[in-house]
């Protein structure tokens, strides 16, 4: 019993800790979304994406593609996009890292019917908007169904992959997480865009 309370403790210490970090994020985040995207757009979720990449931590990522930063941009992919906008995106404490995240925020919002779709393409790319076209329907729980992926690396190293898990897996709980952790510690006023 005591194990179990000390296991508690310890876990919930770890989150505040967390929440405490992504708090000092929250001016920067809210700045770049509100001006980047719309006035009235939930930036909260900005910060909920930033706690499921790193706990609000600036990391580089074992993952293979040099992701980095508190929103692990990967620079492999999006530098020709964002490098010219942004130029010091990948700088540590630079606010050109918070809107960078913003507007590749805004891109994927041409492409989404629900917010929840924004952050599974930020996550796990495009194919989620294929599934919800096979499932012709917006809803996460549909989409899901349609989803055939691969097992991916989570953990590479020079000697090879060390860890996998399934991309259905790990897109479709993405959004989830999200959403959790914007509307747990972030959210301020009603939301006009539906994430669900």
């Amino acid at each position: 019993m005591l194990l179990l309370c000390l296991s508690i403790l310890l876990l919930s210490l770890v989150s505040a800790k967390a929440q405490d970090r992504c708090g000092r994020l929250k001016d920067i985040t809210k700045k770049a979304h509100q001006e980047v995207i719309a006035h009235e757009y939930p930036w909260w979720y900005g910060l909920g994406l930033m706690r499921a990449e790193t706990n609000c931590r600036w990391l580089t990522s074992l993952d293979g593609h040099g992701s980095i930063g508190y929103a692990q941009i990967t620079p492999k992919f999006l530098d020709h996009i964002l490098r010219p906008l942004f130029p010091d995106y990948d700088k540590p404490f630079s606010s050109d890292h918070f809107y960078a995240l913003a507007y590749l925020t805004k891109m994927e919002l041409t492409k989404a019917c629900r917010l929840w779709q924004v952050y599974q393409a930020y996550n796990g790319g495009g194919l989620v908007y294929r599934e919800c076209r096979r499932a012709n329907s917006c809803k996460h729980e549909d989409c899901r169904r349609e989803c055939r992926r691969k097992d991916v690396c989570v953990w590479m190293t020079p000697q090879g992959c060390k860890q996998y898990r399934n991309a259905c897996e790990i897109n479709y709980s993405y959004s989830k997480k999200v959403y959790i952790y914007g509307q747990s510690y972030y959210k301020e006023g009603e939301e006009k865009i539906k994430f669900w």
